[in-house]
Formats: structure tokens, sequence, C-alpha cells
């Protein structure tokens, strides 16, 4: 087994051995922009690989619509929404899925530096003629039993750093707008109910430290990936409820695709 050294600096670098291939987009470790790149060049690269949400999506949640031309997602005609609308990058497919599950539960801690890219690059693409007030994350527990790596502040970080303009304007005071007090279940790969369910833990768990910020604004919360949006939901109950903002809306690097949506 032989380990070498993948990109280069702080951000950058991370050890990977021969039995542990690097998921790719596909060479982004080799680009020549890896380090300090436009955020719309690593946008248009990575389209060429992975999948964008097209015209057929629910205009709340970004699922793909079934074949009747409805959502499959229960949160998005539920009365008790409380997220507006869920925006996608992509969807969790081929080489996203890969890096993404690189990036969080291999190690490969470098990925924060080109996904940080995508979600400020989306932001110019998609976001000029309505900005947020406040971008968010969906926030981690640093604490026992919590995460071992705070991946979506990472990934904020990371857009941050790239923002040489400083046109956005990420959530990047201590503490965050919206932290999260005490470990909650894991969400990923559950069932529709359990995830209602854990989303309904997760409101229990967070805390709005200055509702000063985020008062009558219009917060934007980033998180990795969405499959049912209840965690975004919980999200944005909180930061209405106790941080009186006046509107929420989410978005995603990868939209999970529901069983029976249309391909």
């Amino acid at each position: 087994m032989h380990a070498r050294s993948v990109g280069a600096g702080r951000y950058g670098q991370r050890e990977m051995t021969d039995e542990l291939g690097l998921a790719e987009f596909p060479h982004c470790h080799a680009c020549g922009n890896f380090r300090d790149g436009p955020a719309r060049i690593c946008l248009t690269c990575a389209s060429e690989s992975v999948t964008r949400p097209g015209k057929d999506v629910c205009g709340v949640c970004s699922q793909r619509l079934r074949a009747d031309g409805g959502c499959a997602n229960e949160l998005c005609g539920s009365p008790s929404r409380r997220i507006g609308k869920i925006h996608a990058i992509a969807y969790q497919s081929g080489p996203l899925r890969a890096v993404i599950n690189s990036y969080k539960y291999r190690g490969t801690r470098s990925w924060s530096v080109v996904l940080g890219r995508l979600l400020l690059a989306w932001l110019d693409e998609a976001m000029a003629g309505d900005p947020p007030d406040l971008i968010v994350v969906n926030p981690g527990y640093p604490g026992p039993g919590g995460d071992d790596f705070a991946h979506a502040e990472a990934v904020l970080a990371a857009a941050a750093r790239a923002d040489a303009r400083e046109r956005w304007p990420f959530d990047t005071l201590s503490p965050p707008a919206i932290v999260k007090t005490r470990p909650t279940l894991k969400s990923a790969d559950a069932q529709a109910w359990s995830k209602r369910a854990t989303g309904n833990e997760l409101r229990s768990a967070l805390r709005v430290p200055d509702p000063a910020r985020t008062a009558g604004q219009f917060i934007l919360v980033f998180d990795d990936i969405c499959s049912t949006g209840s965690q975004l939901d919980a999200v944005a109950r909180c930061l209405q409820d106790e941080g009186g903002a006046g509107r929420v809306e989410g978005v995603v690097l990868a939209r999970a695709s529901w069983r029976g949506a249309s391909r």
C-alpha cells in the first residue's frame, strides 16, 4: 500500500492510498485552478459530469416530478411547511455522489475548496436578482456525540474565502446566526417517516443566539444533501420562530432523487 499527497496548502491536501481511490469531477486535484481558480470555472467544469435540475422539477423542493406532473414529497403540500423553497445545484448521482461521500466520510477534506466554489458560482448564477440578506448552514454539533467534522460549515467558509469581492453575506461570525446545542439522530439514508422525526428532534436542538441578526431578513440555508427537506424545514422554523426571519429558503449541493420520480 502506497500513500501519496494530493492537492496543496492547508485546505487542499490529504493523504490517500492506492486502496482508496479519489473521487473526481473528473480531475479537480490535478487542475491548475484547484487552489484559487474562479468559481465559475469549477461550476462549468462540474456541470459536464453532473446532472443539474431542469424544468421538470417541483417548484418547492427541486425534486423531479412524477410522470403525472406531481411531486412525491409530502413536505411540499404540508400546511405547516416553513421553508419557502429548496434550490438544488445538482442531483445526488454519479461523480457528485462520490465526491460528497469522499468528503464527508473518507476524510478528503480538500473537497471543501471545490464545493465552496460550486456554491459561490451557483449564487452568482441563480441569486443575483434576488440576493439573500444572510447565508447560513444547517448547523452541526461539534461536541461529544456530535459531528467529527463540520462539513457544511467548511464548505460555507471556503465559499466565503473564494468570494474576493465579498458580494455574498456568508455567515462567518462566531457564534453563527443559528447553532445546534446537542447531538441528534442521523437522518442519512433513513426513510421519509424517520426523516420527519429527526427533523422534529433537530428543531428542538436549534437556537438563534442573536435574533437581531436575522429579524425580518431573507435567510438562505446551505446544506450538502436534501431528500425530504425535513431538516431544512426545521432550520427555517427556528429562524422564523426564534430569529424572526421574514423569509427562509434552502440550497443544497445535491438533491437526492426519490423512487418513482421521472428521470
